[in-house]
């Protein structure tokens, strides 16, 4: 069981100077520290670590009588010291705005409002520690009614829950172009030099349209075409209609032109085992397919 004497951010810090530390002595000792909040007993610290059990007993000692800071201080990782409950709370407000895209500006924001300073390494392991992770922003379309959609959430759930799956089916449609293009990135060269890459002629890209099985997602039915388009959507609504010839099949897509096309909307009414439905406009964050 873990013994746990390390406050979580303390071993952050303990972690970040066994990592950045390039003398085997202080990483063996950082790590007997490890070790033993980890649970393992001193004689199991001196096995695995190929130390004295006096080294691994006076480790434990100076830590507990002169704690963490004067400890990696010791082992040549400055401690700046622990932020308050009052502080980390702080923290967690302000960077839940979503205003911090680095370590860097953190740490500046602590360092005036807290007067600690951190380096960057350090101020990432505390903001994981409050369970930030570090992640691309997400677009959403400005276009979006917010209401609308949590009204739609609300009647597609229990929809989707309620389905009876030896008789009816749903699959969310959506179309996607890749594009086969050459495209420069960044790379190190000589100064004065450059480092060519050869492009392809024109630009290339396919149109695919596509429906994944909402409660099967690996279940998945496409149509390549030169355009997608009605005569697209149709072709991919009989490839549905042949795989389920027993069952009524309902699918949900956006709100492209072409699903209101005459013709689309003709064929739709002939087979009486297959619906569409519309997602709310602007909203491909319902459209279970785009995260395939």
């Amino acid at each position: 069981m873990k013994n746990g004497f390390l406050h979580p951010l303390e071993r952050s810090f303990v972690e970040e100077a066994r990592a950045n530390t390039t003398d085997k002595m202080a990483y063996m000792k950082l790590s007997v520290l490890v070790m033993l909040d980890e649970g393992l007993t001193q004689e199991a610290d001196s096995v695995l670590l190929g130390i004295s059990l006096g080294t691994v007993n006076n480790c434990k000692k100076k830590y507990d009588k002169e704690g963490l800071e004067k400890f990696l201080d010791r082992h040549y990782a400055p401690y700046q010291g622990k932020l308050s409950d009052q502080q980390l709370a702080d923290l967690e407000d302000e960077v839940s705005e979503g205003l911090y895209s680095n370590c860097a500006q953190v740490a500046q924001w602590i360092e005036g409002r807290c007067g600690v300073s951190y380096t960057e390494s350090g101020v990432r392991a505390i903001l994981a520690k409050l369970g930030f992770v570090y992640k691309k922003t997400m677009a959403v379309p400005g276009g979006a009614d917010a209401a609308e959609q949590e009204r739609f959430l609300k009647e597609m759930e229990p929809f989707l829950a309620e389905i009876d799956q030896e008789s009816e089916v749903v699959y969310f449609m959506d179309a996607v172009h890749p594009q086969h293009n050459t495209r420069s990135d960044y790379v190190w060269v000589k100064r004065g030099e450059d480092k060519e890459v050869r492009t392809n002629t024109g630009r290339r890209r396919i149109n695919i349209n596509g429906a994944m099985n909402a409660h099967r997602p690996e279940d998945v039915e496409i149509v390549e075409a030169d355009t997608i388009n009605a005569q697209a959507t149709e072709a991919l609504l009989e490839k549905l209609l042949h795989k389920h010839t027993e069952k009524d099949i309902y699918v949900f897509a956006d709100n492209a032109r072409y699903y209101y096309n005459t013709a689309i909307q003709d064929w739709l009414s002939r087979p009486p085992r297959i619906k569409l439905i519309h997602l709310p406009p602007y909203s491909p964050n319902l459209n279970l397919i785009e995260r395939l």
